[in-house]
């Protein structure tokens, strides 16, 4: 578990999961948010599955720091995966067509299994 009660981690093998809950709106949660993820990236881990099925509510900051998590990822060879994506964020990011960029699950467990193949 982080500071910050609205996430959480665990490593999967060589994946970490992050469990987010609550809203992010580019405040605090959203800063350990990101904080999670640059630990992840300068520890080498790859692989990032992120759980948004607690999530409330998101605005076009968190849309943003998902796309500067992916972008942080890419560029050490590592990959972002979304799971459990609320509805408002799936149209958010169809409409972006970030849709096309995000490799997107229906659970962590759905990630993990076709991750390991």
């Amino acid at each position: 578990m982080t500071e910050n009660e609205q996430i959480s981690e665990k490593m999967v093998g060589e994946v970490l999961v992050v469990i987010l809950s609550g809203q992010y709106t580019g405040g605090e949660e959203f800063d350990a948010f990101q904080d999670s993820l640059q630990r992840a990236v300068s520890k080498g881990i790859q692989r990032v599955v992120v759980d948004l099925g607690r999530v409330t509510y998101t605005n076009s900051s968190f849309v943003g720091g998902l796309l500067a998590a992916h972008t942080s990822l890419s560029r050490k060879g590592g990959e972002i995966f979304l799971c459990d994506v609320p509805e408002a964020l799936l149209k958010i990011l169809q409409v972006t067509r970030l849709d096309n960029v995000f490799e997107m699950y229906a659970s962590v467990d759905e990630a993990l299994i076709k991750k390991e193949k």
